[in-house]
């Protein structure tokens, strides 16, 4: 019984730790890397923290012919050093600066296909970051 009283203390206490707290990434400025919606990313000097909270997908699927290819708009809500947020997009804006950093949006993946529903938890965003 005393056996039991402790797993079920310690699994709990697991469960309660495990809440719905955003992990922090770590990243290297200067170099491409993929990033995903709903996460805080540190730079490895942490000098700059983020977090993409947006991705807007109205890009044509890769097996439908359109008259417009569409585009693909992440926001990037920025922590610090200051506060504020850019958009960057496929089609007009794949390089934006805020404070000393560059951002350039390099990927948003999957590409859409019209038989597939992408979850937004299933986007890649490759973005290269560079202190300017």
């Amino acid at each position: 019984m005393k056996n039991l009283f402790f797993a079920t203390f310690f699994v709990s206490l697991f469960f309660v730790s495990c809440n719905n707290e955003e992990l922090t990434d770590n990243f290297k400025t200067g170099l491409e890397v993929v990033f995903q919606q709903g996460k805080i990313y540190q730079s490895d000097d942490n000098s700059l923290n983020f977090s993409i909270t947006e991705i807007n997908d109205s890009r044509c699927p890769s097996d439908v012919t359109c008259i417009w290819a569409g585009k693909a708009d992440v926001k990037i809500e920025i922590e610090s050093p200051q506060k504020g947020d850019i958009i960057l997009s496929t089609y007009n804006n794949l390089i934006d600066t805020f404070g000393i950093y560059s951002f350039e949006l390099i990927d948003v993946s999957p590409y859409p296909v019209s038989t597939e529903t992408i979850e937004l938890e299933d986007y890649l965003v490759t973005l290269k970051i560079e202190e300017i």
